[in-house]
């Protein structure tokens, strides 16, 4: 993108290369954290067992690993996250700043120290709401005194009615994560992807039973089901797929990854229509060729 005129000591269009870049070390961070989650899971720490019991079979969760070894990952998995979701929030309050800056460019007045502090627009105290409906937004100190050509444009990437849903999570993990580490859960089950081997043959099993747990703890039973007319010395192995999850009613039944998944989707286009929405503020100001 090409170098914009300065307001003052910061560039206009310029200085998305740093949300950009923010998006950049966010997405370093959630790769990092999907390696992490997958070698601690891939590595033998944990496993399923399976026993008989009369005319039912039920698989029980266990941990195998080392205490210490398990709490280093996971403290590991926990900052990979934070640092996740710091950069990414980080990035659209630049992007809101920026607005800030050019609608100061635009009328200095807006910043007029004649005016009531709560009117002032300070583009210093700015930041990207992300909110459930509009009316909480238009009322949102942090966007309130924008012009509305500018809050027009953050308006349209908002989590209203089911869409952007991983920018909704953002906010709520990031809100989460400045009172609270949020702790990425030991191992959750996926539920809709378990199923049983019987002698390396998939079988279909009669009233399974899942038993549903936030956080997997070692001798919690995960899985019961009955097998008619299999010998109880079959080779029964039930496929639990276990994963690592996140600590949060938002993130409960969800991997890990597919959470951050799911917020990196949604906020390189909510980026984009930030970008063009500051791209056509920007040329009403300084046309080109002027």
């Amino acid at each position: 993108m090409a170098e914009s005129t300065p307001i003052g000591d910061e560039p206009v269009l310029g200085s998305l290369r740093d949300a950009w870049q923010r998006l950049e070390w966010a997405n370093s961070d959630g790769e990092a954290f999907a390696r992490v989650g997958k070698g601690l899971v891939e590595t033998g720490a944990y496993a399923v067992w399976v026993e008989h019991d009369g005319d039912r079979w039920q698989a029980t969760f266990r941990r195998l690993c080392d205490p210490a070894i398990e709490e280093e990952a996971l403290d590991e998995l926990a900052r990979r996250l934070g640092a996740f979701l710091e950069h990414n929030r980080a990035a659209l309050n630049y992007c809101a700043y920026q607005f800030a800056l050019l609608a100061l460019r635009k009328n200095p007045a807006l910043d007029s120290p004649d005016l009531l502090a709560k009117d002032r627009l300070r583009a210093d105290k700015i930041e990207c709401p992300l909110v459930r409906n509009r009316e909480q937004f238009r009322g949102h100190n942090g966007i309130r005194n924008l012009p509305d050509e500018h809050r027009d444009v953050l308006d349209a990437i908002q989590p209203y009615d089911g869409r952007n849903e991983g920018l909704w999570l953002l906010q709520e993990l990031a809100r989460e994560y400045r009172h609270r580490v949020v702790h990425p859960a030991a191992i959750t089950p996926v539920e809709d992807m378990h199923h049983v081997l019987v002698n390396g043959v998939r079988m279909d099993t009669h009233d399974m039973e899942i038993v549903p747990h936030e956080r997997l703890e070692d001798g919690d039973v995960v899985l019961r089901f009955s097998l008619p007319g299999i010998d109880p010395d079959a080779d029964v192995k039930p496929q639990i797929v276990l994963t690592i999850g996140i600590d949060h009613v938002l993130a409960r039944g969800l991997k890990g990854t597919s959470v951050l998944n799911q917020i990196t989707a949604d906020i390189g286009p909510a980026i984009e229509i930030i970008e063009r929405g500051l791209a056509r503020a920007y040329a009403e100001i300084a046309p080109i060729g002027e």
